[in-house]
């Protein structure tokens, strides 16, 4: 049995594919929930090609006792590391699985927009309130306008006087157009700018720092039910989402 050297080719970039993005995602953090089940998803896509790619090749038999042999050997050094890979991939199904948990966990307060600015929305998966990167910002830029600081301290009052004491996170978002031009090396880069940014002006308006998580999600979370490829999806992606959590130990 031979492997031509298309297959060893394809079945080693393969591998990379998968061992890289697991070994990078061997601790991820709460906020990378979305990443983790994204790699986790293209772990099992590879896995599953492998294991076709290796039936198919020990099909394919030949004469030759020691070509048999090597090949064996081949068929034997690929099914370990075929084992290691399910196993990452479990290793990896199961931080998955606590971080779904960790997320269903988080209580969601739903505030209501009707005292603020139309180009603030109730994102219906989270409750986080949305505000447009319109209302906050200049095309590409992370400084905070004039009227999103405004709309800033309007949202704060709201907080600092019906949930006081609780979490705030800010999660910044952008739309799936790669950056060009910009001194931002990239999508995710830009979010956390801009969370950042509102970040630095709650902190001005009084409130405490402890209280505060962070977020960047690049374009990895479109807003639900919007298509992220379309002009008018791509500026509802962008945005800088306010949610609050629990109440503060």
């Amino acid at each position: 049995m031979i492997f031509s050297p298309t297959f060893l080719r394809d079945f080693r970039f393969a591998l990379v594919v998968v061992l890289v993005p697991i070994f990078l995602c061997s601790c991820v953090p709460y906020v990378k929930y979305e990443d983790v089940a994204s790699r986790l998803k293209r772990a099992n896509r590879v896995n599953t090609d492998m294991e076709k790619r290796l039936k198919d090749s020990q099909l394919t038999g030949f004469q030759g006792d020691a070509q048999l042999q090597r090949a064996t050997a081949k068929i034997g050094s690929l099914e370990s590391q075929l084992a290691g890979v399910a196993h990452e991939r479990d290793v990896l199904q199961q931080s998955n699985a606590f971080l779904q948990q960790s997320l269903q966990d988080v209580p969601k307060v739903i505030i209501s927009t009707e005292q603020f600015s139309p180009q603030i929305k109730t994102n219906p998966e989270t409750g986080g309130l949305m505000l447009s990167d319109e209302l906050l910002f200049d095309t590409g830029r992370s400084g905070l306008r004039k009227q999103g600081k405004q709309v800033i301290a309007e949202l704060v009052a709201l907080i600092q006087r019906d949930y006081s004491g609780r979490t705030i996170f800010i999660d910044g978002h952008t739309d799936n157009t790669p950056i060009q031009k910009s001194k931002n090396a990239d999508n995710w880069e830009l979010g956390a700018k801009r969370a950042h940014a509102v970040f630095q002006e709650f902190v001005r308006l009084g409130v405490k720092k402890s209280l505060i998580s962070l977020t960047s999600n690049g374009w990895a979370k479109p807003v639900p039910g919007v298509d992220p490829d379309t002009e008018t999806g791509r500026a509802q992606c962008r945005r800088v989402e306010i949610r609050i959590g629990a109440a503060s130990e």
